[in-house]
């Protein structure tokens, strides 16, 4: 991956999708590229594999994410899934204001890009929004504390994802356990 250095290292991008509430990883991505675009489509089928592997029916309602995920047909990916998105398209400046949504009908020119700000700065897009970084980013954080996860101990694709698996599973049942949640027995 490329540094900002202008470097080269060999080293690996983690992408997660969580739940809101509990803060458990539902699908997740180890991959040698600095793009986050790519990833999504095969998360989202991670995602629907997961939860029917758990026996949860449906998925969420609102799918966040940041502008590294912003695409044409990640957007339409997330809807054919069933979710509404809300892609962040691109970065404001430190202490930069967003222009205000404007008012009336969506006129029916606007590219995806275009109609994605639109929605992202109404009242209720823009609170939307507002709690990715809350939702997604402590996970991170956690991982890389109590876990120790801020480098890989093993080398190569797959150890390195068997790797993640192991401080995926870790961070999903340290949350499991904090929630309650107790196992319901099958006979």
């Amino acid at each position: 991956m490329k540094r900002s250095d202008g470097s080269f290292y060999y080293c690996f991008n983690a992408q997660h999708i969580v739940d809101e509430h509990s803060q458990v990883i539902l699908s997740w991505t180890l991959r040698p590229s600095g793009a986050d675009c790519p990833a999504l489509p095969n998360m989202l089928a991670n995602l629907k594999a997961s939860l029917a592997a758990a026996g949860i029916d449906g998925l969420p309602k609102t799918f966040l994410a940041d502008a590294g995920y912003f695409s044409a047909d990640n957007v339409t990916a997330v809807t054919q899934a069933g979710m509404d998105p809300l892609l962040a398209t691109g970065r404001l400046k430190h202490g930069e204001k967003p222009p205000p949504a404007p008012r009336g009908p969506i006129p029916k020119n606007l590219t995806p890009k275009q109609r994605m700000t639109r929605k992202l700065r109404t009242v209720k897009g823009k609170a939307d929004y507002a709690r990715r970084k809350a939702i997604v980013e402590p996970v991170f954080g956690q991982m890389k504390v109590a876990q120790g996860a801020d480098q890989f101990r093993l080398r190569g694709q797959d150890k390195t994802n068997g790797e993640w698996a192991l401080h995926t599973l870790c961070h999903n049942l340290r949350k499991l356990q904090g929630s309650g949640w107790t196992p319901q027995t099958v006979i």
